[in-house]
């Protein structure tokens, strides 16, 4: 809406509505007013005001049920009470109900005109409000994925790359980081668009069931095969098949998934036909995937069939700046199912967020906005709806409550190995020979490197 404030008045009694919109108009408003309680109804299901005045008895529809019904249709529009004396009881519970503030008959102008100006005051820090998060959407988001940092801006310029190839990709990073996400968003802007996206947790079967899931049977392959059943590949054709935790799949379905991606063909358990299959593979791991190659857990060349594109989903502690941003737009997303009206997070729980080393992730950070929502009892959401982790001396460093000790140490050395890259860097000015002469490494494994940690060696500036 533009221009002047749209306020709807209902009230069933003829001066009294007169009245009232002349002194809105004179005021310069844009009135419309009402003398029936079902038609007031009718248009707040139609339209959009700025505010309403309402009077609380009325025949037929009282000013209680159109408090409800703005509660339920449009609680972003304060709703004011007339209340004649005798009803003042009746109009603290509409207050109660969702009504911003009632008014006292015989209407006195005065008092009109300061809650007019109450209620406008507060429906326009609600459309600031909305508009503030409608711009920090538009403007740090890329599909589902919210960021602000540098570290992501690598990621969403890769997935706009990838997107439009056909190339198989590894996306790695830590559990919580949004992989799968990744994984939509690059489906969701490629060819292939219009067919189905399917995903796979690879830790999510039994080995002796995963490869009828994965390629389905024919009836009679085992004794439970009363019919035929299509697999998941299948279903997948034309579109992008996501296989996450890839490192947990079964050698021998590794060896079958290879065969499958090679000829481009698939047997379903107990079958004989070969049935041409196209697709897109996107896989993702939060595990260390040399670690993975060493112990013999992913076949090399299923890797290297895998790894095509490599897009490493840096950590939330990494990612400068994200942590408040996020910590908003969850906080926003998370009321608007709730009816508490919380307006942010005091300077000292706020401090103690950004201190967080964040181990979960993204994924962790919207459990404790849910959380803190559920609890908070203020218009803030303070220290005492933090779970004790966050609390505790260990999240100004790393904090282990959580992780496994091979997570831990993988996190350990991430850090080293993001900080001596990030050394070399600044050192040769982003040469890539010099860096892998020093480092003792080859300048393709060093390009790896560098891609897992998302820095760009012509970037010009390290950080």
């Amino acid at each position: 809406m533009s221009g002047k404030p749209r306020i709807l008045i209902v009230d069933d009694e003829p001066d009294m509505l007169s009245g009232c919109a002349n002194i809105l108009a004179a005021l310069g408003n844009k009135p419309i007013p009402v003398s029936d309680g079902r038609l007031a109804i009718d248009l707040i299901n139609e339209d959009e005001f700025d505010l309403i005045f309402c009077d609380l008895l009325m025949p037929d529809i009282d000013g209680m049920q159109i408090v409800e019904t703005v509660q339920r249709i449009a609680p972003q529009t304060p709703i004011i009470i007339f209340s004649a004396y005798g009803t003042i009881d009746r109009a603290v519970a509409a207050m109660k109900a969702g009504a911003f503030d009632f008014i006292e008959k015989p209407l006195d102008t005065e008092r009109l005109k300061i809650s007019l100006e109450k209620g406008l005051r507060q429906r326009n820090l609600i459309k600031e409000h909305d508009n503030l998060i409608k711009q920090l959407e538009d403007k740090y988001r890329y599909d589902n994925i919210i960021s602000t940092s540098s570290a992501m801006k690598s990621v969403f310029e890769m997935i706009e790359s990838v997107s439009q190839s056909e190339a198989n990709v590894l996306i790695t990073g830590e559990s919580g980081t949004g992989k799968e996400l990744i994984a939509r968003s690059i489906h969701a802007h490629s060819k292939r668009k219009t067919k189905p996206f399917v995903p796979v947790n690879c830790g999510a079967f039994p080995e002796n069931l995963f490869e009828a899931e994965l390629f389905g049977y024919e009836k009679g392959a085992f004794t439970d095969a009363t019919h035929r059943k299509i697999g998941l590949l299948e279903f997948a054709d034309g579109g992008t098949f996501f296989l996450d935790e890839v490192c947990e799949l079964p050698i021998s379905l590794q060896v079958k998934m290879l065969r499958m991606l090679q000829d481009r063909l698939l047997r379903r358990v107990g079958g004989n036909e070969l049935i041409k299959i196209d697709l897109r593979l996107i896989s993702a791991t939060n595990q260390d995937i040399q670690k993975a190659l060493n112990d013999e857990q992913i076949r090399e060349d299923f890797y290297y069939r895998l790894n095509v594109i490599n897009i490493h989903v840096p950590p939330l502690r990494e990612r400068e700046g994200d942590i408040t941003l996020l910590l908003n737009y969850f906080l926003s997303q998370k009321l608007k199912s709730s009816s508490k009206e919380v307006k942010g997070f005091t300077n000292e729980a706020l401090e103690q967020l950004e201190k967080y080393n964040w181990p979960g992730n993204v994924r962790e950070l919207e459990n404790v906005v849910e959380r803190a929502v559920t609890l908070v009892k203020s218009e803030q959401i303070t220290t005492a709806e933090l779970p004790m982790p966050i609390l505790s001396k260990k999240s100004l460093s790393y904090s282990f409550t959580d992780l496994t000790l091979t997570q831990a140490k993988q996190n350990a050395i991430d850090k080293t190995e993001r900080k001596y890259l990030l050394y070399l860097l600044k050192k040769h000015n982003g040469n890539v020979t010099k860096i892998s002469e020093e480092a003792g490494m080859t300048r393709r494994n060093i390009h790896r490197m560098l891609n897992r940690h998302s820095l760009d060696p012509n970037a010009g500036r390290f950080t």
